[in-house]
């Protein structure tokens, strides 16, 4: 018997996404633990807002986001906006 493969899936950060949603998300989703820059979470939304970089959320970034100038290669793509 085959075992059924699980598609790896990211959630896309829009970055039309409102300030007030993207905090929500940071607060619920992200876990920090140590010193973290003051404004960071802003800093972040800026430049996704700007365009200069992508944020994401998936299994394999578990209380955290992934950030980076590239999305990550084998993964189904979800996008969270703030409709």
């Amino acid at each position: 018997m085959k075992e059924e493969r699980k598609e790896k899936l990211i959630y896309l950060v829009d970055h039309k996404i409102k300030w007030e949603t993207f905090k929500k998300l940071q607060e619920k989703l992200v876990k920090d633990s140590g010193p973290t820059p003051e404004h960071g979470d802003r800093i972040l939304w800026e430049m996704l807002k700007d365009k200069q970089i992508y944020c994401w959320f998936g299994d394999d970034w578990r209380d955290d986001m992934g950030v980076g100038l590239k999305l990550p290669e084998g993964y189904k793509v979800k996008v969270i906006s703030s409709k």
